[in-house]
């Protein structure tokens, strides 16, 4: 019996362990020893393959040229651009965000890309469709989470409804996933597809600014 008890506590200590650095990588991506790093003033890119400073200094302008139009943007906040191929790294930081093309965890700034060019300026998750972006208009979308959470707080931004949560940083961004042409493909095959939320969110958020004036303050507090 006690050694039952014995091996019970340390199988509940390792699994605690083990909990405790899956959630220690999750929140700080270098943890896993990217290869490849390049800063951009108050941004970090951490990167699976050698890093084109040029093409990633206009991919960085892009999005900040987006991001600008915004009246939540703040310029100049540190943020972390993490890279990967879609392997073993993605699979560590997505826990939980497995299908995403990209994604941001509350109260982090670290923004994850699952596989990216930045030559192309392209994104994936290799889904054949809805699956593609601009790896410069999706780090705008990410950055647009950070700013309306801050402008709003974390909790207040995870409990807005997905239109809005989705759609207004789609609405910065200036694109979706899904074309116009594929919408009735991807509504046939699963009316309840996550990226339709996306697609719809970014509609019905440009409608409501249109009616509002464009207070972006309204829409956030509705």
């Amino acid at each position: 019996m006690s050694r039952f008890v014995t091996l019970r506590r340390w199988t509940t200590r390792i699994a605690c362990g083990g909990a405790v650095v899956v959630a220690g990588v999750v929140h700080v991506p270098a943890a896993l020893a990217f290869p490849y790093r390049a800063d951009f003033g108050r941004t970090t890119v951490l990167s699976e393959q050698p890093i084109d400073r040029a093409a990633m200094g206009q991919v960085l302008a892009r999005a900040d040229g987006l991001l600008a139009a915004s009246p939540l943007y703040r310029p100049g906040l540190s943020r972390q651009v993490v890279l990967t191929d879609g392997g073993w790294r993605w699979d560590m930081l997505s826990i939980g965000a497995r299908g995403s093309i990209a994604f941001r965890r509350p109260f982090a700034q670290a923004l994850i890309f699952n596989r990216s060019s930045v030559a192309a300026d392209r994104v994936t998750n290799g889904a054949p469709l809805g699956g593609v972006r601009t790896l410069s208009g999706t780090i705008a979308h990410e950055m647009t989470h950070r700013l309306v959470a801050d402008h709003i707080g974390e909790w207040a931004a995870l409990r807005l409804p997905a239109w809005k949560r989705e759609g207004y940083p789609d609405y910065v961004a200036r694109e979706t996933s899904t074309r116009p042409q594929d919408e009735a493909l991807i509504r046939a095959r699963d009316p309840n597809a996550r990226v339709l939320a996306y697609y719809e969110g970014r509609r019905r958020v440009a409608a409501e600014l249109a009616r509002n004036g464009g207070s972006v303050d309204a829409l956030l507090a509705d």
